[in-house]
């Protein structure tokens, strides 16, 4: 098993939770190697690159998850198994996946849960206006429109908002400047009828970001992805709009066009900026593509922990729970016992 563990996640707040679960992992007698990324790209690397059987655990956010997510799948090697550790801020890919946030039963999913085959897409995009189209993949969303500017404010200010304040603020601050951009989107070969837009979400997960979601029928292994498109909206019609973002009913907008399929090609007159699985990326056109059922991944079930008494207890903050000291002096009696004596002593 290998771990790929990223020090900044949360603010490098999660580091709390690493010396806990190797303790855990070394205890159930896991053959370990540790990786610690310092920036960009390791993770993605670090996967790329492994050989062989092996389960590549993203220890860390969404952004360890991509990118240990794109180095399997680019590496070829069908015996690779993903898992996830999770110690950042937004756990959308864990909640579709049903992988816990918790670090204990995080833990014992990683150590007993399922391996199953999920889906995955392929984007190509430009990673800077006039090079190169290059191929990278994502397990939860890519947006353009709004999506690069909220991610970019969310990541800055994340620290002192919080990840769902940070995200809400970002999306207003998009919104005020939002203009609608001429476009051609191509599903399935077909040519759809959205000639402009202000923001479109080709969605393999229905969790966003940070609180943010979309009531669509979509699932680990269904072989669809979802093209969400806002258009022809001014400021104003756009905050009307946010709240179902985080009801879930914005589908449900005369603004808002929604359609399901497996391959998708966004062209525009002008540059503009793509982002997925939670960090701007690069820049449009971009062809996705979905994969079925490519990834390896191990997904929760049953997470009782007293299913799994060799793996310690931890608090939420991943810390060990402290062990519970013998007893020590005279022993008490219990109250029904200690009772039942007192009667007896009365008569």
């Amino acid at each position: 098993m290998k771990l790929v563990m990223n020090p900044s996640a949360r603010s490098g707040k999660g580091r709390k939770r690493w010396d806990p679960w190797l303790a855990a992992l070394r205890k159930a007698s896991i053959d370990l190697e540790t990786v610690i990324t310092t920036g960009a790209g390791d993770a993605r690397e670090v996967a790329r690159q492994t050989r062989g059987a092996c389960t590549v655990v993203a220890v860390g956010g969404d952004g360890t998850i991509n990118e240990v997510l794109d180095g399997i799948l680019l590496s070829g090697n069908p015996e690779l198994v993903m898992g996830v550790l999770y110690a950042g801020t937004s756990p959308d890919f864990c909640r579709f996946h049903n992988i816990p946030v918790d670090p204990q039963k995080a833990l014992q999913t990683l150590l007993h849960g399922k391996i199953r085959a999920v889906d995955a897409c392929r984007i190509q995009y430009l990673p800077s206006v006039d090079t190169t189209p290059v191929n990278a993949h994502f397990g939860c969303s890519c947006n353009i429109g709004l999506g690069a500017t909220v991610a970019a404010f969310a990541n800055r200010h994340r620290r002192w908002l919080g990840d769902t304040l940070g995200t809400g603020a970002g999306v207003m601050r998009a919104i005020c400047t939002s203009k609608s951009v001429p476009c051609k989107l191509v599903l399935d070969n077909e040519i759809l009828p959205i000639t402009s837009f202000n923001h479109i979400a080709i969605l393999k997960n229905p969790y966003i970001a940070s609180g943010l979601k979309l009531d669509i029928d979509l699932q680990p292994t269904d072989g669809q992805l979802a093209v969400v498109a806002i258009h022809d909206s001014t400021p104003l019609g756009l905050c009307r709009i946010f709240p179902g973002f985080y009801t879930g009913r914005a589908t449900a907008s005369p603004a808002v066009f929604m359609r399901t399929g497996t391959s998708v090609r966004l062209e525009a007159n002008t540059s503009q900026a793509v982002e997925f699985d939670g960090d701007p990326r690069g820049w449009l056109p971009i062809q996705i593509d979905l994969l079925p059922q490519a990834l390896n991944l191990i997904c929760g079930g049953v997470c009782n922990a007293k299913s799994f008494p060799d793996v310690p207890q931890l608090a939420k903050d991943g810390s060990p729970y402290p062990t519970p000291s013998a007893p020590t002096g005279r022993a008490r009696r219990p109250r029904r016992a200690a009772e039942e004596g007192k009667r007896q002593e009365d008569t």
